[in-house]
């Protein structure tokens, strides 16, 4: 609108220039006299003029702000990632002295578990051969029972048999001699001329 106002007003300008020397219809000087009334003062032309540069300014000055700013946050995300570097570095070497601590605990440990499991295994095979040992006397106590107990079965058995061999030794010694006896009184009778069949009581 501000634009066909100034082109209207060219226009204008150029048709009053042309009435000097030609006549002016009288339409065109009905459009002159409404271009004079709408005709935008120099006043107000050089305040939009200033007001457009004001604003030209303002645009660069905040870009210009801008750009700093932007550089001033690539300053500080660059410091920032240096430090976050450097963080991570600090809990990594903390990470490590860490782990070497808790390894030199576990091995600490470890050097003392086995240390009580040999110990231990010590104290049970301690154990174990005093248990063995008591076992092999007893087994050697019950064998020396169970040969002082055939030793003296034996020698029951001995004896015994020495008793009953004595005790047939002496009765076939009696059934001999009373045989004996009887073969000499038979003997006798038959020369007596007695009968065979006489009977001879022995008594013991």
């Amino acid at each position: 609108m501000k634009s066909l106002k100034f082109k209207n007003l060219t226009v204008l300008q150029t048709l009053l220039t042309m009435s000097a020397t030609y006549s002016t219809p009288k339409f065109m000087t009905s459009l002159a006299k409404l271009a004079k009334e709408n005709r935008v003062s120099n006043k107000e032309v050089n305040a939009k003029k200033a007001a457009k540069a004001k604003r030209a300014k303002d645009i660069q000055r905040q870009h210009k702000i801008a750009a700093k700013m932007d550089k001033e946050l690539t300053k500080l995300e660059k410091i920032a990632a240096k430090e976050e570097a450097k963080q991570a570095k600090i809990e990594a070497k903390e990470a490590a002295k860490q782990a070497k601590i808790e390894a030199k605990e576990e091995a600490k440990q470890a050097k003392i578990e086995a240390k009580e499991a040999a110990k231990q295994a010590k104290i049970e095979a301690k154990e174990a051969a005093k248990q063995a040992k008591i076992e092999e006397k007893a087994e050697e106590k019950a064998a020396a029972k169970l040969v002082k107990e055939a030793e003296k079965a034996a020698a029951k058995l001995a004896k015994n048999t020495e008793k009953a061999e004595k005790k047939a030794a002496a009765k076939l010694a009696k059934e001999a001699k009373n045989e004996e006896r009887t073969d000499i009184i038979r003997t006798i009778c038959e020369n007596l001329g007695q009968s065979s069949n006489v009977s001879v009581e022995v008594t013991a």
